[in-house]
Protein backbone atom coordinates (compact mmCIF):
# COMPACT_ATOMS: atom_id res chain seq x y z
CA UNK A 1 0.00 0.00 0.00
CA UNK A 2 1.70 3.37 -0.68
CA UNK A 3 2.20 6.51 2.29
CA UNK A 4 0.05 7.32 4.60
CA UNK A 5 -2.57 10.27 3.14
CA UNK A 6 -2.37 12.51 6.61
CA UNK A 7 -4.32 15.68 4.58
CA UNK A 8 -7.58 13.99 3.77
CA UNK A 9 -9.86 14.62 7.10
CA UNK A 10 -13.24 13.46 5.48
CA UNK A 11 -14.82 9.92 5.76
CA UNK A 12 -13.96 7.44 4.14
CA UNK A 13 -16.56 5.10 2.01
CA UNK A 14 -15.25 1.76 2.01
CA UNK A 15 -16.94 -0.61 -0.74
CA UNK A 16 -17.90 -4.35 -0.44
CA UNK A 17 -17.96 -5.85 -4.69
CA UNK A 18 -20.74 -8.32 -5.18
CA UNK A 19 -24.16 -7.86 -4.44
CA UNK A 20 -23.38 -4.72 -3.34
CA UNK A 21 -21.84 -2.40 -6.13
CA UNK A 22 -22.24 -5.38 -9.33
CA UNK A 23 -25.39 -8.51 -9.39
CA UNK A 24 -22.62 -11.29 -8.85
CA UNK A 25 -25.52 -13.22 -11.34
CA UNK A 26 -24.66 -10.79 -14.20
CA UNK A 27 -20.82 -11.87 -13.70
CA UNK A 28 -22.26 -15.84 -13.98
CA UNK A 29 -24.01 -15.44 -17.07
CA UNK A 30 -21.12 -12.86 -18.98
CA UNK A 31 -18.77 -16.44 -17.92
CA UNK A 32 -21.81 -18.82 -19.53
CA UNK A 33 -21.63 -16.57 -22.36
CA UNK A 34 -17.92 -16.88 -22.35
CA UNK A 35 -18.06 -20.81 -22.49
CA UNK A 36 -20.84 -21.20 -24.80
CA UNK A 37 -18.49 -21.34 -28.25
CA UNK A 38 -16.30 -23.73 -26.75
CA UNK A 39 -19.14 -26.12 -25.72
CA UNK A 40 -20.67 -25.69 -29.23
CA UNK A 41 -17.42 -26.45 -31.25
CA UNK A 42 -16.90 -29.48 -28.87
CA UNK A 43 -20.62 -31.10 -28.73
CA UNK A 44 -22.46 -29.44 -31.60
CA UNK A 45 -25.87 -27.42 -31.51
CA UNK A 46 -27.69 -29.45 -29.18
CA UNK A 47 -25.46 -27.89 -26.07
CA UNK A 48 -26.03 -24.03 -26.94
CA UNK A 49 -28.90 -24.62 -24.78
CA UNK A 50 -26.78 -25.27 -22.01
CA UNK A 51 -26.20 -21.74 -21.29
CA UNK A 52 -30.14 -21.68 -20.68
CA UNK A 53 -29.53 -24.41 -18.62
CA UNK A 54 -26.98 -23.67 -16.34
CA UNK A 55 -28.95 -20.11 -15.60
CA UNK A 56 -31.97 -22.22 -14.45
CA UNK A 57 -29.21 -23.60 -12.07
CA UNK A 58 -28.21 -20.55 -11.29
CA UNK A 59 -31.41 -19.41 -10.54
CA UNK A 60 -32.20 -22.40 -8.61
CA UNK A 61 -28.69 -22.00 -6.32
CA UNK A 62 -27.80 -25.44 -7.72
CA UNK A 63 -24.36 -26.20 -8.88
CA UNK A 64 -24.26 -25.21 -12.67
CA UNK A 65 -20.61 -26.36 -13.10
CA UNK A 66 -21.43 -30.01 -11.62
CA UNK A 67 -24.83 -30.33 -14.04
CA UNK A 68 -22.50 -29.65 -16.63
CA UNK A 69 -19.46 -32.08 -15.85
CA UNK A 70 -22.43 -34.80 -15.66
CA UNK A 71 -23.98 -33.74 -19.32
CA UNK A 72 -20.16 -33.85 -20.95
CA UNK A 73 -18.49 -36.83 -19.23
CA UNK A 74 -15.65 -34.86 -18.18
CA UNK A 75 -13.56 -32.60 -16.31
CA UNK A 76 -15.55 -29.21 -16.68
CA UNK A 77 -12.00 -27.13 -14.94
CA UNK A 78 -10.94 -25.80 -18.32
CA UNK A 79 -14.62 -24.15 -18.82
CA UNK A 80 -14.24 -22.95 -15.37
CA UNK A 81 -11.09 -21.47 -15.64
CA UNK A 82 -12.59 -19.79 -18.85
CA UNK A 83 -15.50 -18.67 -16.96
CA UNK A 84 -13.17 -16.71 -14.42
CA UNK A 85 -10.85 -15.37 -16.12
CA UNK A 86 -13.13 -14.24 -18.91
CA UNK A 87 -13.33 -10.32 -19.48
CA UNK A 88 -17.41 -9.87 -19.15
CA UNK A 89 -19.66 -8.24 -21.34
CA UNK A 90 -22.22 -5.86 -20.62
CA UNK A 91 -21.43 -5.82 -16.80
CA UNK A 92 -22.83 -2.84 -15.10
CA UNK A 93 -22.54 -1.56 -11.24
CA UNK A 94 -26.21 -1.38 -9.79
CA UNK A 95 -27.56 1.94 -11.19
CA UNK A 96 -28.31 3.30 -7.41
CA UNK A 97 -25.33 2.06 -6.50
CA UNK A 98 -23.73 3.68 -9.68
CA UNK A 99 -25.49 7.03 -8.93
CA UNK A 100 -23.98 6.82 -5.41
CA UNK A 101 -20.11 6.06 -6.14
CA UNK A 102 -20.78 9.08 -8.76
CA UNK A 103 -22.04 11.46 -5.95
CA UNK A 104 -18.99 10.69 -3.99
CA UNK A 105 -16.67 11.18 -6.07
CA UNK A 106 -17.47 14.60 -7.34
CA UNK A 107 -18.03 15.79 -3.64
CA UNK A 108 -14.23 14.13 -3.10
CA UNK A 109 -15.10 11.37 -0.78
CA UNK A 110 -12.15 9.24 -0.29
CA UNK A 111 -13.63 5.24 -1.55
CA UNK A 112 -12.01 1.68 -1.23
CA UNK A 113 -12.87 -1.50 -1.61
CA UNK A 114 -12.21 -4.63 0.43
CA UNK A 115 -13.69 -7.84 -1.69
CA UNK A 116 -12.92 -11.49 -1.41
CA UNK A 117 -12.10 -13.60 -4.38
CA UNK A 118 -9.45 -14.22 -7.11
CA UNK A 119 -7.28 -11.48 -8.09
CA UNK A 120 -8.23 -11.55 -11.85
CA UNK A 121 -11.84 -12.70 -11.25
CA UNK A 122 -12.11 -9.67 -9.51
CA UNK A 123 -9.75 -7.36 -11.05
CA UNK A 124 -11.94 -8.19 -14.78
CA UNK A 125 -14.94 -7.44 -13.18
CA UNK A 126 -13.33 -3.95 -11.38
CA UNK A 127 -11.76 -2.91 -15.01
CA UNK A 128 -15.28 -3.90 -16.61
CA UNK A 129 -16.87 -1.39 -13.69
CA UNK A 130 -14.76 1.28 -14.38
CA UNK A 131 -13.87 1.34 -10.66
CA UNK A 132 -10.19 1.98 -10.89
CA UNK A 133 -11.82 5.32 -12.36
CA UNK A 134 -12.37 6.64 -9.20
CA UNK A 135 -10.83 4.15 -6.56
CA UNK A 136 -7.29 4.89 -6.27
CA UNK A 137 -5.00 1.34 -6.48
CA UNK A 138 -3.60 1.28 -3.35
CA UNK A 139 -7.21 1.41 -1.98
CA UNK A 140 -8.69 -1.68 -3.98
CA UNK A 141 -7.96 -4.63 -1.44
CA UNK A 142 -8.77 -8.24 -2.58
CA UNK A 143 -8.06 -11.09 -0.82
CA UNK A 144 -6.05 -13.81 -2.98
CA UNK A 145 -3.46 -10.61 -3.38
CA UNK A 146 -3.19 -9.50 0.14
CA UNK A 147 -3.10 -12.90 2.08
CA UNK A 148 -6.41 -11.71 4.31
CA UNK A 149 -9.86 -12.23 3.86
CA UNK A 150 -12.50 -10.51 5.57
CA UNK A 151 -12.72 -12.74 8.66
CA UNK A 152 -9.81 -11.29 9.20
CA UNK A 153 -8.70 -7.51 10.19
CA UNK A 154 -5.98 -6.46 7.87
CA UNK A 155 -7.03 -5.25 4.58
CA UNK A 156 -9.46 -3.16 6.97
CA UNK A 157 -6.27 -2.19 9.00
CA UNK A 158 -4.87 -1.25 5.99
CA UNK A 159 -7.26 1.71 5.13
CA UNK A 160 -7.34 2.99 8.21
CA UNK A 161 -3.37 3.22 8.38
CA UNK A 162 -4.05 4.75 4.10
CA UNK A 163 -5.94 7.60 5.83
CA UNK A 164 -4.65 7.95 9.60
CA UNK A 165 -6.28 11.69 9.82
CA UNK A 166 -9.76 10.72 8.17
CA UNK A 167 -13.14 11.21 10.45
CA UNK A 168 -14.62 8.03 10.25
CA UNK A 169 -14.80 4.73 7.95
CA UNK A 170 -17.43 3.26 6.53
CA UNK A 171 -17.75 -0.56 4.89
CA UNK A 172 -20.88 -0.97 2.38
CA UNK A 173 -21.56 -4.91 1.94
CA UNK A 174 -24.68 -7.20 1.30
CA UNK A 175 -23.67 -10.27 3.47
CA UNK A 176 -24.47 -10.10 7.34
CA UNK A 177 -22.90 -13.76 8.00
CA UNK A 178 -19.42 -12.85 6.76
CA UNK A 179 -19.14 -8.83 5.94
CA UNK A 180 -19.32 -6.51 9.46
CA UNK A 181 -17.55 -8.21 12.26
CA UNK A 182 -14.30 -7.27 11.09
CA UNK A 183 -15.09 -3.42 10.49
CA UNK A 184 -17.71 -3.35 13.45
CA UNK A 185 -14.73 -4.38 15.64
CA UNK A 186 -12.27 -1.57 14.66
CA UNK A 187 -15.34 0.93 15.35
CA UNK A 188 -16.56 1.12 11.68
CA UNK A 189 -20.09 2.37 10.67
CA UNK A 190 -21.70 -0.32 8.98
CA UNK A 191 -23.88 -0.15 6.40
CA UNK A 192 -26.11 -3.30 4.78
CA UNK A 193 -27.72 -2.68 1.46
CA UNK A 194 -31.17 -3.73 0.59
CA UNK A 195 -31.60 -6.85 0.32
CA UNK A 196 -31.69 -8.56 -2.87
CA UNK A 197 -33.50 -12.15 -3.10
CA UNK A 198 -32.27 -13.68 -6.34
CA UNK A 199 -28.77 -13.46 -5.29
CA UNK A 200 -26.30 -15.90 -6.30
CA UNK A 201 -25.55 -15.94 -2.04
CA UNK A 202 -28.39 -15.11 -0.04
CA UNK A 203 -28.02 -12.87 3.02
CA UNK A 204 -27.68 -14.95 6.55
CA UNK A 205 -28.54 -13.85 9.35
CA UNK A 206 -26.00 -12.45 11.64
CA UNK A 207 -24.44 -14.91 13.96
CA UNK A 208 -23.91 -12.47 16.68
CA UNK A 209 -24.68 -8.77 17.91
CA UNK A 210 -20.64 -8.09 16.70
CA UNK A 211 -22.01 -9.07 13.21
CA UNK A 212 -24.92 -7.09 12.86
CA UNK A 213 -24.49 -4.48 10.61
CA UNK A 214 -25.05 -0.36 12.06
CA UNK A 215 -27.13 0.56 9.70
CA UNK A 216 -29.70 -1.45 7.49
CA UNK A 217 -30.11 0.43 4.52
CA UNK A 218 -33.54 1.30 2.86
CA UNK A 219 -32.36 2.43 -0.52
CA UNK A 220 -28.56 3.25 -1.78
CA UNK A 221 -28.82 7.22 -1.56
CA UNK A 222 -29.23 6.83 2.55
CA UNK A 223 -25.44 5.86 1.67
CA UNK A 224 -24.72 9.87 1.21
CA UNK A 225 -27.03 10.87 4.09
CA UNK A 226 -25.12 8.55 6.75
CA UNK A 227 -21.95 10.26 5.01
CA UNK A 228 -23.25 13.69 4.99
CA UNK A 229 -22.99 14.15 1.21
CA UNK A 230 -26.17 16.04 -0.18
CA UNK A 231 -28.78 13.95 -2.68
CA UNK A 232 -29.69 17.01 -4.22
CA UNK A 233 -27.11 15.78 -7.62
CA UNK A 234 -28.18 12.44 -7.74
CA UNK A 235 -29.12 11.08 -11.23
Amino acid sequence: MSDPDFNYHGNVAVFDLDDTLVRERDFCRSGFRAITPLLVERYGTPLQAARVRMDSHLRGRRNYFGWLESIIGEDPSEYLRIYREHRPEHLSMIPEAKSVIDVLHRAGVRMALITDGRSLTQRRKIEALGLHHVIAPADILISEETGHDKTSPENFAAIVRRYPEARRFHYIADNAAKDFRMPNLLGWVTMQVPPDYDNVHPDKEAADILSKPTVKLSSYSQILTELGVSTDSLA
